[in-house]
């Protein structure tokens, strides 16, 4: 799947954050990175996946293919 000029990178700095706005300057997305600087966890904010509700996560697995794992409702804390 291509990706929009305006996703966020897959990779940061390591144990960074990142977000992305709408035009307005809506959160849209907040990107956590791990240790080793590669995508850990989105928080995605204005739309529900199926129930995991709004907000929701994603994590990512990099050891699957894609790494960026099905959307689940938020933990305590998160």
């Amino acid at each position: 799947m291509a990706r929009s000029p305006v996703d966020l990178p897959s990779t940061r700095t390591p144990g960074g954050m990142a977000e992305k706005r709408d035009g307005s300057g809506k959160l849209i997305q907040k990107r956590y990175y791990g240790l080793d600087g590669r995508a850990a966890k989105n928080i995605d904010y204005g739309h529900d996946h199926t129930g995991a509700g709004d907000p929701h996560a994603h994590d990512w697995d990099w050891a699957k293919n894609p790494p960026r794992q099905p959307p689940r409702t938020l933990k305590p804390g998160e």
